[in-house]
């Protein structure tokens, strides 16, 4: 395609109004030919002439500014058609230059993420001179394109600073030695003229405080490029132990501005709280520069605590945080903290603060974040006097009479229920609900609150649990069980018609379940939980709803705490909350204290029984009118858990569950979460019913096919779980069904085609049908198993090759007539990969079991399989020599054995490859014989084992061998699945018949071999003598030792 060029700039610019259009037809196609003309070379430079054009239309500069953006973005480092040649790269970075002055905001901020864009792929190397180009900008006239420039610097130090390779903070660092001085000498130059004015604009009118607010909108812009240079560009000196000047030189006046502004902003207040709407622009920018002060303040301390602490700061920060949240009012969250109190935003970053210097593994002396080298002992010990000057200072802060202070504030001041959220409560129970739960906690000042009073509490115990107790003792005495209808009805102070009595009980009862561990030692909780937790989880009167659930939630902290005589009365008021129909949020709160006693370690299925009919008859209701996917996931994640603990107890309740589960499913659909989570309790409920899990068929075989199905948009993420599924009703099932067999393997063949990803369930799977479908089975889908074998063998690791080995022993015990036909591809595949090395030992040995069982039960098929495999698999360069090459195979095959026979490790294959090799003897091969010694080795060495020696028969051996059973390198994935379902009965009755009728469990070696030894003897006639005449003569006697013990039984 031809490039674009000047003469297109028309036509770009039509296209771009175009696209604005209030037709949807001509938006469309003016969409579609700007999608087409950026894989155009030119494209972009189109763009940057657009925006130069500061006359052109308004509304297409601004899209011209979005697609630039996007066209940067997706081209400049891209092999796609349209990526940006070197040539006009060059040319960009040039133009991009010109384009930094914009009068308009939006647009401006579209050019800066450019450059920032630009400059993460180009510089230093293609775009060297980027910082002092953009600092010469600083040096020209006029305050927009100042505005402009730091707004770029800002956007290109966000991006840089994201880099975290070592070789890009270098460069990093580089770029802070360049600006760190210029930004910081405009930034103070700034703080001083807006500190200077800003008492007089805070009462001036709008147009008269004009100046100060373009002034404040550059000051703001330096304040954010020097956090992200202080913060990432000097080394963490909690890991390098080396103070960072910068941090002296810039963190004190931030925080003198920022007690300055505080004091401006209380003074104001002051003066008059009834401002003007206009004045109000110039208050909100203070509130900002507070806020920002603030946290970057708190990333300073983060990133060199130490610095931090030397330059003398951290204690009056400390006292300025603390001041903020002791201040704060309730009611100031309806008015943004108006009457000079503190923001909801400054008591967070407050909150965060306090939280940050409690939590600094620095300062407690830890070594975890240091970056430790060849003097490892100098920097511990360096870090050692460091914490030990700290703590001094820091415990001289928090002097008793603050900590009790400070504590009781968290409690009392932001741990209550607040009129906006008991509004919510109202309007909308389960987003209330989960707005309280999923919300991050340095997010939300509850969530701080808790977070900071938690982190006082584990460092200051024994001054803070006695408070927490006293706090608890007043709220119970000023709100007794039973007493908030009373309340409610007496007219008292409250909030949304609930007592504020009820509301600072529940703020305790959040103490005491934030500080359980704390805790421990000072609540005598048997008596808590009876004498209050347990009457209020049954007062049903509304102005008790919220300590109504704050106790069904304080149980689920307290759990270790709880005696077994007390957990049925808990149950039964868990499981009353559950029916609220008309509050989401009680019935969720008592589902996560459900599954917290469920879960806990002294959960008893008989104390539970009672109660899981009407818990799940409850759970149901509550799963068909939930709305949010959180609730519908806690919900059935219960409902899976207690099938999970009641195992065969689950029994006389699986038709109404799986009367629930399609509903469920259905009401999942297109929700993957979800839809694992009724897979995984359909895995519980089949192995719960065991050989009575035919009854789930009429849910479960539909499923199956579902996730199975690779046209449906779901099967990749339920796949693996499906798979577990189907594996779990496999095993169980007491006889074949087709739903499970037939219609079903084909999906299987067909994923596992694939990928090589659901290889170990997907032979476990392959196997437990051959179990289950015997023979029909094999000849319906024979054809596709041994195509998935072939695809493996040779292709896949050693612990896939380990899962392919039971499938092919398997196949040929259940049918030594016609299983080595049918597997004879893979067979052959297998053989070309064993004599070519590939394979460790493990495998070989495993490898080499199927062909002694091939061997053992049909030998006219094992020597077929070698005369089948001689056109296609090529002999080891070092094969012995043969009379054809299929003789050849068949020596290299045996050499290969015997040099591998002593890696098979477990006795029962070692007896397998025995009573095989008994077998090879006769086969009509006269090369043979020259390996008689190391055949006759072999054999003696197992009969010892087995039968010879005065351990034999001590030891019980296992003859499930490799067809997937315990202990087998097939089934140690089994361990890891969510349901253990390798003692599964009717598996277990299969496998068990599969022994009963193998001949390494029924042969005796001694006597099986001394039949071969005359059949060989037939076979090869004198030369078999002669063989065995020039043996070692201790071997000799070891034979014949066997054979007449052979005689003698």
């Amino acid at each position: 395609m031809a490039a674009l060029g000047p003469s297109d700039l028309p036509a770009v610019f039509d296209c771009l109004r175009s696209a604005l259009s209030h037709d949807p037809s001509t938006q469309k196609q003016a969409e579609a030919t700007l999608h087409d003309l950026e894989a155009r070379s030119g494209f972009c430079s189109c763009l940057a002439e657009i925006l130069a054009s500061k006359d052109a239309d308004h509304s297409a500069r601004w899209l011209a500014a979005v697609h630039f953006k996007n066209s940067c973005s997706k081209y400049w480092r891209s092999r796609l058609p349209g990526s940006l040649s070197e040539e006009e790269k060059a040319h960009l970075r040039g133009r991009l230059l010109s384009l930094v002055e914009q009068s308009d905001q939006q647009i401006a901020v579209q050019v800066a993420v450019v450059f920032s864009k630009v400059a993460r792929l180009d510089f230093p190397k293609a775009w060297p001179t980027l910082f002092a180009d953009l600092l010469a900008k600083l040096q020209g006239p006029g305050q927009l394109l100042q505005r402009r420039v730091y707004l770029v610097l800002h956007h290109i130090l966000k991006e840089l600073a994201s880099k975290r390779l070592a070789a890009d903070q270098r460069n990093f660092e580089q770029v802070t030695a360049l600006l760190l001085e210029p930004t910081w000498r405009q930034w103070a130059a700034d703080t001083s003229a807006v500190a200077a004015e800003l008492p007089n604009a805070l009462e001036a009118p709008l147009q008269a405080a004009q100046q100060l607010l373009v002034t404040f909108e550059r000051w703001l812009l330096q304040l954010k490029a020097l956090r992200r240079m202080v913060v990432f560009g000097f080394p963490s000196d909690a890991r390098s132990l080396q103070q960072v000047p910068a941090v002296g030189q810039i963190a004190p006046p931030l925080l003198s501005t920022l007690q300055q502004f505080a004091g401006a902003r209380a003074a104001r207040a002051q003066v008059g709280a009834g401002a003007a709407p206009q004045r109000s622009q110039v208050g909100a920018m203070l509130d900002r520069a507070i806020l920002k002060l603030l946290k970057t303040l708190r990333q300073i301390q983060d990133a060199h605590p130490w610095s931090f602490f030397h330059c003398g700061i951290l204690a009056p920060c400390l006292d300025f945080c603390c001041g903020q949240v002791l201040s704060w009012q309730a009611g100031a969250a309806r008015n943004g903290g108006g009457g000079g109190g503190p923001t909801q935003q400054f008591v967070v970053q407050s909150l965060l603060f306090v939280h940050g210097v409690q939590k600094c593994s620095s300062y407690r002396g830890s070594a975890s974040s240091l970056s430790l080298h060849g003097g490892a002992r100098s920097q511990l010990e360096q870090l050692k006097g460091l914490a030990a000057e700290v703590a001094p200072a820091l415990a001289a802060f928090w002097s008793e009479a603050r900590l009790q202070a400070f504590a009781a504030a968290l409690v009392e001041r932001l741990l209550p229920l607040t009129d906006k959220e008991l509004e919510e409560w109202e309007d909308s129970p389960e987003s209330f609900h989960q707005e309280m739960e999923s919300t991050a906690w340095e997010d939300s000042m509850r969530g701080c609150a808790e977070n900071t009073y938690l982190a006082l509490f584990e460092g200051n115990r024994e001054v803070v649990a006695p408070v927490v107790m006293q706090l608890l003792k007043a709220a119970s005495d000023a709100c007794p069980p039973g007493a908030p209808a009373q309340l409610a009805a007496g007219g008292g102070p409250s909030v949304r018609s609930v007592p504020a009595a009820v509301l600072a009980k529940e703020a305790a009862y959040q103490a005491v379940s934030v500080g359980a561990y704390e805790l421990h030692d000072y609540v005598d909780f048997a008596g808590f939980l009876h004498n209050s937790l347990l009457p209020e989880m049954s007062d049903r009167s509304p102005a008790a709803r919220p300590l109504r659930r704050r106790a069904i939630k304080l149980v689920s902290y307290w759990t270790a705490r709880l005696k077994r005589e007390d957990r049925p009365a808990v149950y039964r008021c868990l499981v009353a909350a559950l029916g609220e129909e008309r509050d989401a949020a009680m019935q969720l709160a008592a589902v996560a204290s459900l599954r917290a006693l469920v879960d806990d370690w002294e959960f008893e299925e008989a104390q539970f029984l009672e109660y899981v009919g009407p818990c799940f008859q409850q759970l149901a209701g509550l799963l068909g009118c939930a709305a949010e996917f959180d609730s519908q996931l806690a919900v059935f994640s219960l409902l899976d858990l207690i099938v999970d603990r009641l195992s065969e107890g689950v029994k006389p309740y699986a038709p109404g569950l799986l009367a629930l589960l399609p509903s469920v499913w259905q009401q999942a659909e297109g929700q993957s979460l979800l839809r694992m989570q009724v897979l995984v309790a359909l895995q519980r409920l089949v192995h719960s019913l065991g050989p009575e899990s035919p009854s789930t068929y009429p849910m479960l075989l539909p499923v199956l096919k579902l996730f199975t199905d690779p046209h449906q948009p779901d099967e990749l993420n339920l796949l693996e779980d499906g798979l577990q599924l189907w594996l779990v009703a496999l095993r169980h099932a007491p006889a074949p069904c087709t739903g499970l067999l037939g219609d079903l393997f084909p999906n299987l063949v067909a994923a596992m085609t694939r990928s090589t990803e659901h290889i170990a369930v997907g032979m476990r799977i392959a196997l437990s049908c051959v179990l289950l479908g015997q023979g029909e089975f094999l000849s319906a889908h024979g054809g596709g198993l041994v195509q998935v074998l072939c695809g493996f063998v040779g292709n896949v690791k050693d612990r896939g090759m380990l899962a392919l080995m039971p499938v092919m022993d398997a196949v040929v015990q259940c049918f030594p007539s016609q299983g080595p036909q049918l597997l004879a591809p893979a067979l052959q595949c297998l053989l070309a990969d064993l004599l070519a090395g590939r394979e460790p030992g493990l495998v070989v040995a495993a490898a080499l079991a199927v062909y002694a069982r091939v061997l053992l039960q049909n030998g006219d098929a094992f020597l077929q399989l070698f005369q089948q495999a001689a056109p296609h698999v090529a002999p080891p360069p070092d094969a012995p020599p043969a009379a054809d090459p299929a003789a050849r195979l068949l020596l290299a095959l045996v050499d290969l054995w015997l040099d591998k026979f002593d890696s098979i490790g477990q006795p029962a294959a070692r007896k397998l490859s025995a009573l095989a090799l008994c077998v090879l003897l006769t086969a009509p091969l006269p090369p043979l014989l020259e390996r008689v010694e190391l055949i006759a080795t072999h054999i003696t060495s197992v009969w010892f084992e087995l039968e010879g020696s005065d351990l034999a028969n001590t030891l019980p051996i296992t003859y499930e061998l490799l067809s997937g059973g315990r202990g087998s390198a097939a089934a140690v994935d089994d361990l890891h699945a969510v349901v253990p379902s390798e003692e599964a009965v009717g598996e277990c009755q299969r496998r068990q018949a599969l022994v009963d009728a193998d001949p390494v469990a029924n042969l005796k070696l001694s006597v099986f071999a001394k039949q071969q030894m005359e059949v060989a003897a037939g076979v090869h006639g004198g030369a078999l003598q002669a063989a065995l005449g020039g043996m070692d003569a201790t071997l000799a006697g070891q034979l014949k030792a066997m054979l007449d013990s052979a005689a003698a039984g």
